[in-house]
This record gives structure tokens, C-alpha cells and sequence, in this order.
């Protein structure tokens, strides 16, 4: 039987509930916007990195449930992009446009595509949330981001390391195997196989994530190469975003007084990071 949940619901949640949507839609949704409601936004309220009025953008934004969150706590202006031009145009706009929140979604991608001159230098906060990790070069991308930034803003970072219990999205393949932590830590030869078993969507996917083993260490560096100063990191051994994701009552385990042990940063299920311009 699943914990109840926290008693928490918040207008936004209200809404979308009672419109038709695909379920996995609607938990996306309320996933999104619980995160970004309970977590993301008193995090950057505590270091004093969201202005009244903020402009906001977010790389990998999917439905848009995070900025929904941003635009009910005073945001000014949301910015929505994701290379899933489709899912913005079929989901993401028009369940805005019902909310009436002012949100713009485009198509984009931060790494192979030119930053339009009119996103130069308006955002307070860049937010990427579980994208980093999926990105061809982590310090190309943060140095076109940090063009987005005012002089005062910030970028907030979150994803799993690649080294962490499922950092290989191991889970996307849909096989008993793929279920289990760190299996992704095998031997290439036999985690290749075992990814042949699995759903051929993701199969690539996961191939590029073995690739590319975005670490906290890479995405510090990237950022420091980027012209990016780090002013805030967190480390967690179960994610803020568990018990909205999975509907249950799932405790937030926090590491980050643990993060100089040099385990933490790998073994961590979420690194989050805020950096500011240097």
C-alpha cells in the first residue's frame, strides 16, 4: 500500500487534475511543479538568486511544470526550450494557454544552435534539470547558457552522476536487468549486451550516456572553463524529486556535509549545483 503523501496541493495541481490528459501528463506535471515549488525555488530564495519579477529560462524543459512554478511564485517572464519541438507544440503550449500562465516554449538546442540575440543577457535564473547529463559537450553548452545570463544571474544544475545507482538510465530499457543499480558499472562488453535486450528507443540512449559519464567533477570543470563560478552545491542519496515521481512518501536524503569524501560526489543519486557568472 502506497504512504500517503505530504497534504500539499497547490492550485496549479487543482487545475491540471481535472483537465483530460494522458496520465503519464499529468504526473509529469504535478512531478515538475512540486519539484520546482518544494526544492528548486527556496533553494535559490535562501541564496538570494531569484529576484521579484524574475526572467527565466529553462534548457530541457519538457511539459513545463517547473516554470509553471516559477511564473505562480512572481516570475515575471518563462522561457520553455527543448529539442522536442513536438511535445512542446502538443502538450506543453496549449495546457499553458488553458492555464493562462504567460510561458513561451520553443524548439531548441543549446549546444548546435545560435542563442537569438533577443535571449542575450535577460535571464536571471537558467534552469536544467536532469539535461546536462544528455549533452554531447557539458563546457560548450555552459558557455553558451552563461550568454543568457544578466550580470547578476545564476544557472541551477541538477542530474544524476553517471557513476550513481541508475546514472546509466538503465531503467529506460524496460528490462529485468536494467532494473538493478549500477549495472550500468559492468564491463562494456556485457552492459552492451544486456542494452541489446532492451527497448530499442533507448536503446542509443543509453549507449551515448556510457559515452559521455557526466560526473560532478565534469560538470564543475565545464562551468569553471565556461566562465562560471560555483556558488552553491548539494549532494543527495535519495532525490528531492522520489516522492513526487513515485507518489509516495520518500524521505530526501541529503550528503552534502558528506561531500568532501571523495565517494559522495560520485556514488550521490543528484548533484545540484547553482553557478553564477565569474
Amino acid at each position: 500500500m502506497k504512504a500517503p503523501m505530504p497534504n500539499i496541493t497547490p492550485e496549479f495541481v487543482s487545475k491540471i487534475n481535472e483537465m483530460n490528459l494522458h496520465p503519464r501528463t499529468l504526473r509529469n506535471l504535478r512531478m515538475q511543479y512540486m519539484l520546482a515549488n518544494d526544492t528548486l525555488i527556496p533553494w535559490l530564495r535562501e541564496l538570494d538568486c531569484l529576484p521579484d519579477h524574475a526572467q527565466v529560462c529553462e534548457i530541457g524543459c519538457a511539459e513545463g511544470g517547473v516554470l509553471a512554478a516559477f511564473v505562480n511564485n512572481g516570475s515575471a517572464y518563462a522561457l520553455g526550450t527543448d529539442i522536442q519541438g513536438a511535445l512542446l507544440e502538443q502538450i506543453s503550449t496549449p495546457v499553458m494557454q488553458r492555464l493562462e500562465l504567460p510561458m513561451t516554449f520553443t524548439q531548441h538546442d543549446v549546444i548546435y544552435e545560435d542563442i537569438p540575440e533577443d535571449w542575450s543577457h535577460r535571464f536571471d535564473v537558467v534552469l536544467l534539470r536532469d539535461v546536462i547529463e544528455h549533452l554531447d559537450d557539458v563546457q560548450i553548452a555552459l558557455k553558451n547558457i552563461k550568454r543568457l545570463l544578466k550580470p547578476s544571474g545564476v544557472v541551477l544544475i541538477t542530474f544524476p552522476p553517471y557513476s550513481s545507482a541508475f546514472g546509466g538510465h538503465q531503467q529506460l530499457l524496460g528490462t529485468t536487468a536494467g532494473s538493478f543499480p549500477f549495472v550500468h558499472l559492468l564491463p562494456k562488453t556485457l552492459f552492451f549486451k544486456i542494452i541489446e535486450g532492451g527497448d530499442p528507443v533507448n536503446q542509443e540512449e543509453v549507449k551515448r550516456l556510457h559515452a559521455l559519464r557526466c560526473s560532478a567533477a565534469k560538470v564543475i570543470k565545464g562551468a569553471q572553463l565556461a566562465g562560471l563560478k560555483l556558488k552553491s552545491e548539494r549532494y543527495f542519496g535519495l532525490r528531492p524529486v522520489f516522492k513526487w515521481k513515485y507518489q509516495r512518501s520518500i524521505p530526501v536524503l541529503e550528503l552534502t556535509w558528506l561531500r568532501h569524501l571523495p565517494f559522495v560526489r560520485s556514488l550521490a543519486m543528484e548533484a545540484a549545483f547553482v553557478f553564477k557568472a565569474d
